[in-house]
């Protein structure tokens, strides 16, 4: 059996067996589930990203969780024989201060490996893991965030999707075997297609969607893809704006973004 790359899921998703020097706040995150200490979480998290609005807060804090969702594709893509055990109650959640940006990690409590079958099964196998894991550990936290913070779950589901697509482009671009490349695909479409909407207390599977791309900011012979959700970044106090891959930019305003940035 491999042993699981503890320095990617740092670098890559920001999971960590270390505990940062300049923390802010360190919760386990299985206490999310306490209204108490989500708000608190939440009001901590607000200022620090020039928001007033818990609504904010919790669609930026989803969009670091997807990290940890991503982390889960990425050790069934590269088959190590075991992934590591990744649910919340595994997991504390870890604020800190990078200055001039606040960010978070997810440090693993215990380092606790689940085998992977053999291949004759491990295609039903990946299917039955990932509707545990999305119906059991992801799906009630985004329901009690949203309850929390009125924000809807859609929304919030969307960060998770902006986060794994990006994984997933990401992935495509360094891997250089055609093979890989199919093989990468495939296992995400045991995501997209095959883990019931059931799972994810929606109408439909929330990753099952047909990519909009569009014009590349900068460079006119590049596509780039259309977020499945806006991440609300043009509600900071900051007047950060929209992003150019948002969903609710219209096409005239990123045809003025495009020409701003040409020039």
């Amino acid at each position: 059996m491999s042993m699981v790359d503890f320095n990617e899921l740092e670098e890559k998703f920001f999971l960590t067996l270390h505990e940062p020097s300049n923390l802010l706040l360190s919760m386990p995150a299985i206490h999310l589930f306490q209204d108490e200490q989500a708000i608190r979480l939440i009001d901590m998290y607000s200022p620090l990203i020039k928001t007033s609005e818990r609504a904010v807060a919790a669609a930026f804090f989803c969009s670091w969780y997807g990290s940890v969702c991503a982390a889960m594709q990425d050790m069934l893509f590269h088959d190590h024989g075991a992934i590591l055990d990744v649910s919340l109650s595994n997991l504390t959640i870890q604020l800190h201060d990078n200055s001039p940006y606040s960010s978070f990690s997810f440090k693993i409590n215990e380092v606790r490996l689940i085998t992977v079958p053999d291949r004759d099964d491990q295609e039903a196998w990946y299917i039955r893991m990932l509707h545990s894991y999305y119906s059991n550990q992801v799906r009630p936290l985004i329901v009690a965030l949203s309850r929390l913070t009125q924000t809807n779950v859609n929304r919030l589901w969307g960060q998770i999707v902006n986060a794994i697509y990006a994984h997933i482009d990401e992935e495509l671009k360094e891997i250089t075997e055609e093979s890989c490349k199919t093989r990468l695909l495939h296992e995400f479409e045991l995501l997209t297609h095959h883990v019931d909407a059931q799972a994810f207390g929606l109408l439909r599977n929330p990753f099952e969607r047909k990519p909009k791309f569009i014009e590349s900011l900068a460079n006119p012979n590049q596509m780039v893809k259309v977020k499945t959700a806006c991440c609300l970044a043009y509600l900071l106090d900051a007047g950060f704006g929209y992003c150019y891959t948002c969903p609710r930019l219209k096409e005239s305003d990123r045809a003025l973004l495009r020409a701003k940035a040409r020039c």
